[in-house]
């Protein structure tokens, strides 16, 4: 019995000192230490003064503390931190954002076309400067973080407008760029030789899956379904483009390198040995 009253003593200790203050990160942490549950906590929220950190990073180290996704979500509502948009590898622990390459122009390959008498398709190809890119990834444990904007759908002023129209990874391809010598470039589309229509998008079968799990409040952690080998990835977005002079001529690049987990192991030799 004694305990019991004890217990309460201090679970309204808790909260009468988690009412005189704004409620913060490790406050979240310290009210699931004492036990309570997704419904309390969330109360405790709405009816608290609050000062979250929600950059990308304090909201991996609350997922890895077990905070649930609604309460990260509300955590994020409650915030007065912006939330940055964009597409977000990991990188020594820290999220790093994949700012877009922009094509540096198209080509088709009207040759083989032509040597058929228009009955094959042309592709269309895009391709970007620069033979690799400076998005180094790793490829082992990789994985994704999407970020969406869902509260300015309707403004598309800023250079983010991917996410403000797409609402799910699903709108986007994960692709590998085919690597040239000073730069990269990928199948955007083709033009039929018989009809002279353009289909324009990647090949589904030139696409890699990837799983998605929805964190709350327009995040979502995307990861690829296989191990990627070493060379050049794009994420590029097949969703309906806005009208207005909008274009999809970017693309979200990445590079993943030689790992040394993949590297040839060389015998090593002794001093006696000869050389």
């Amino acid at each position: 019995m004694k305990r019991t009253i004890l217990f309460g003593l201090i679970l309204f200790s808790c909260f009468f000192s988690l009412a005189q203050e704004k409620l913060t990160n490790q406050s979240i942490l310290d009210l699931m230490d004492l036990g309570f549950g997704s419904e309390v906590i969330k109360a405790k929220i709405n009816s608290s003064k609050t000062y979250f950190d929600t950059s990308m990073d304090q909201l991996k180290a609350l997922k890895e503390e077990g905070v649930s996704s609604d309460i990260l979500a509300l955590m994020i509502n409650k915030s007065s931190v912006a939330v940055e948009c964009g597409v977000f590898y990991t990188k020594n622990d820290k999220l790093v954002k994949i700012e877009p390459s922009v094509f540096s122009g198209t080509k088709t390959s009207a040759l083989g076309a032509a040597m058929t008498y228009g009955i094959a398709s042309a592709k269309v190809k895009s391709y970007i400067n620069n033979a690799t890119s400076v998005n180094k990834v790793d490829s082992i444990n990789l994985t994704f973080i999407f970020q969406f904007d869902i509260k300015n759908k309707n403004d598309l002023g800023s250079g983010n407008w991917w996410f403000k129209t797409a609402s799910s990874p699903n709108e986007f391809a994960l692709t590998q760029l085919k690597q040239k010598r000073d730069s990269r470039e990928l199948v955007t589309g083709k033009v039929s030789g018989i009809t002279a229509s353009t289909q324009m998008g990647i090949d589904s079968k030139k696409t890699i899956k990837f799983a998605i799990e929805d964190l709350g409040n327009g995040r979502y952690k995307v990861t690829p379904s296989q191990i990627l080998g070493p060379g050049e990835y794009c994420f590029f977005y097949q969703g309906t483009i806005p009208m207005g002079g909008f274009n999809n001529q970017s693309i979200f690049d990445f590079s993943i390198e030689q790992s040394t987990t993949y590297k040839r192991k060389l015998p090593v030799r002794s001093g006696n040995e000869l050389r």
